[in-house]
């Protein structure tokens, strides 16, 4: 009965999404400010139709990196934005302070930038590689300065109990250097951590952050099921540096717990829409559907 219930308000909610792209401003203005300053949006949700060198000519990809800041603010009446690394076309000052300057026009700013380094990450066996993992990582932490972004945010690897102990130390160092730069490092609950997961279950990320020094990006979609759901969020919202990932998945697990939980940890910050093509093909009508839901529950 649950299931379907939430399916039937998911449909209703995709629906209003529709109808909101002909008068997004208005409902912007609708809206109680101060919830929507509780709100990010990450630019992950438009890798469909942002603009790529790999996807020449593509007539799907309408929309270029540095109009996304005034998009969203228009769109959606948000001002904090979150990137994804690979979304910047360069890492030239020059480029990155044309960033910061449309993130201003647009009277916003950025929430986290999402570091993506494939191999370079903190559980790689090769200490070659951590060494690179850490050199690579400070970098993106100079360029969080560069653009105003409290935070950065690492994609750990497998923490495996073989390459933990190393892991540990290779986030500290980069979390030492965040520090001395005042940029936030954080790392998120990935995967499920169920049986047959391949990423570190909520305890072990709880276990790293702790030991490394560094802050938790808690996301609520990222467990097994709702028991570890509710036990995780509790462990990793007091842990958070104000960014929280929020995803809508109403067949897997019910949000407005999920944020009931953030509510009872007396988390403050921010919640950060991670659309996906599980929320429909539309970026912008998925992004709508989940702010819907935040909306409801903040």
């Amino acid at each position: 009965m649950y299931t379907l219930g939430v399916v039937k308000r998911r449909d209703f909610l995709i629906g209003s999404a529709a109808a909101f792209s002909a008068g997004h401003v208005s409902w912007a203005r609708d809206t109680d400010s101060s919830k929507l300053d509780r709100i990010a949006v990450m630019t992950l949700a438009f890798n469909s139709v942002l603009k790529s060198e790999d996807h020449p000519g593509d007539p799907n990809r309408t929309l270029d990196i540095m109009d996304a800041p005034e998009m969203i603010a228009d769109r959606f009446g948000v001002h904090h934005v979150e990137v994804q690394h690979t979304h910047f076309a360069s890492t030239e000052t020059s480029y990155l302070r044309e960033f910061r300057a449309r993130l201003k026009k647009a009277k916003s700013r950025m929430n986290q930038v999402c570091l993506e380094l494939g191999e370079l990450n903190i559980s790689s066996p090769s200490s070659v590689l951590r060494e690179e993992t850490i050199d690579l990582t400070k970098e993106w932490i100079d360029h969080a300065v560069e653009l105003g972004c409290p935070r950065v945010m690492i994609n750990q690897g497998t923490l495996a109990p073989d390459v933990r102990q190393s892991a540990i130390a290779t986030l500290k160092a980069i979390g030492n250097y965040g520090k001395s730069r005042r940029v936030w490092v954080t790392m998120e609950n990935r995967g499920t951590g169920g049986p047959n997961s391949k990423t570190a279950n909520w305890e072990v990320v709880v276990e790293v952050i702790k030991a490394s020094g560094i802050h938790a990006n808690p996301d609520t979609g990222n467990f097994h099921d709702e028991q570890e759901r509710a036990s995780g969020l509790r462990a990793l919202y007091p842990l958070s540096s104000g960014s929280s990932h929020v995803h809508y998945d109403p067949e897997r697990f019910n949000e407005a717990n999920a944020l009931k939980v953030s509510k009872d940890a007396g988390y403050t910050g921010l919640f950060s829409i991670e659309a996906t093509r599980r929320n429909g093909p539309d970026p912008y009508a998925a992004v709508k559907t989940i702010m819907d839901e935040i909306l409801r529950d903040v």
